[in-house]
């Protein structure tokens, strides 16, 4: 499944590149994020997330390794994990995108993600659904904490 979102935000693009590299700050706006934490900064880190997806209710420990790195424009990560008490696991492909327009920044993300096992079982369409609201909260967090401390 792919997922695409592209999110203005009204600070300059070096702010928002900041953001996204302070983990603490950027991770508290990932919905589900119980915890993460730096393993080698800007090139490894971990985090466990946890969210309900129709009946389950998940928890993947997951590794997110920075694959490139274009300073102010792109990084491009994979997160994978697994949930061994429901048997699920999960595999992230992320490119995010950041360009300037106007006095804003468009920050852009496409996601591919693989879902196997149980979680898989319970179709495109309910896993898609979540998938989708997730990131836009995600993009709404950053937009509103971007913003109001600019």
């Amino acid at each position: 499944m792919e997922f695409q979102k592209e999110v203005e935000i009204l600070v300059p693009r070096e702010k928002v590149w900041n953001f996204i590299w302070d983990v603490d700050r950027f991770i508290a706006c990932v919905p589900g994020c119980k915890e993460a934490k730096t393993v080698e900064a800007g090139k490894k880190y971990s985090a466990t997330m946890v969210e309900k997806v129709g009946p389950f209710k998940v928890e993947f420990p997951t590794t997110i390794e920075v694959l490139e790195r274009e300073e102010l424009v792109h990084i491009k990560a994979r997160a994978s994990g697994a949930d061994n008490k429901i048997g699920s696991r999960m595999k992230i492909d992320l490119d995010v995108n950041l360009r300037e327009q106007d006095n804003a920044t468009i920050l852009g993300f496409t996601a591919t993600v693989d879902i196997l096992g149980k979680l898989a079982a319970l179709g495109h369409g309910i896993i898609k659904r979540k998938a989708d609201q997730v990131l836009d909260e995600f993009a709404l967090a950053v937009k509103k904490r971007l913003e109001e401390n600019s």
